[in-house]
């Protein structure tokens, strides 16, 4: 009877190990799959990010020659004024330049979405932070240096330019096509003579350096995502 009763009892652990192995597989599966539904998920947002970001990456750029046209034309303009040469028709252009300005127009389509199911669905601790920060922090700060550079142009648009130009365009757009603008000057000695062009020149100048340095960084932050982001799909592939 004894040998029956622990043969018995064998046989039922036996049968609880083997349904307790049977759920612990389960769950296990389970979790695989959770776990790749999961890593599924990421890569297709992590490849809408990257349109975006290459989107953000091209308008960056285009915003940097701008404001590169813009200091430059402001420096030779300076120069010029400052020694008193003569005018010619180059200087045109260059006055139009000084009438540039940037307005970075962010892609955020897919960091929406990541932000609302939760910044931790980006699994690379350093590809979070650096998304965080072109999206949270140093947008912030370009926007802001925009708006300012912004400001200051059209505020000397509506205050002043009509003193000194009869036309203050700065760029023109033909078939959705950007192209150089044109400033018709209507007196070159009051310009030379009034001190008020030239302190704008230099203080647009500046300011657009500050412009330039931060869509310079905002650009590395955002080429730095892609190219972590790459690496993540590749790896995965």
């Amino acid at each position: 009877m004894e040998n029956k009763t622990s043969k018995y009892f064998k046989y039922a652990i036996g049968e609880i190990i083997l349904v307790v192995i049977g759920i612990l597989i389960a769950l296990q599966i389970n979790n695989w799959n959770e776990s790749r539904k999961h890593q599924e998920y990421e890569i297709q947002l992590l490849k809408q990010l990257k349109t975006d970001l290459k989107s953000n990456a091209n308008d960056l750029k285009f915003n940097i020659s701008l404001q590169n046209k813009t200091i430059n034309s402001c420096h030779l303009l300076i120069n010029h004024l400052d020694n008193k040469l003569p005018y010619n028709d180059s200087l045109r252009i260059h006055f139009a330049n000084t009438g540039i300005w940037t307005k970075f127009i962010v892609n955020a389509g897919a960091y929406k979405t990541i932000e609302s199911k939760g910044l931790d669905l980006i699994t690379n601790l350093e590809l979070r932070d650096l998304v965080f920060r072109i999206y949270e922090g140093n947008l912030n700060w370009l926007t802001q240096m925009e708006e300012t550079a912004i400001n200051q142009a059209e505020n000397f648009r509506i205050r002043q330019a009509f003193k000194y130009f009869n036309k203050w365009n700065a760029i023109s757009v033909t078939n959705k096509r950007y192209g150089d603008g044109t400033a018709e000057v209507i007196d070159y000695s009051k310009i030379i003579e009034t001190n008020d062009f030239l302190y704008y020149l230099n203080s647009y100048m500046n300011i657009n350096k500050i412009v330039l340095q931060v869509s310079e960084g905002y650009l590395d932050d955002n080429i730095q995502a892609l190219t972590i982001i790459d690496n993540i799909i590749n790896s995965k592939n």
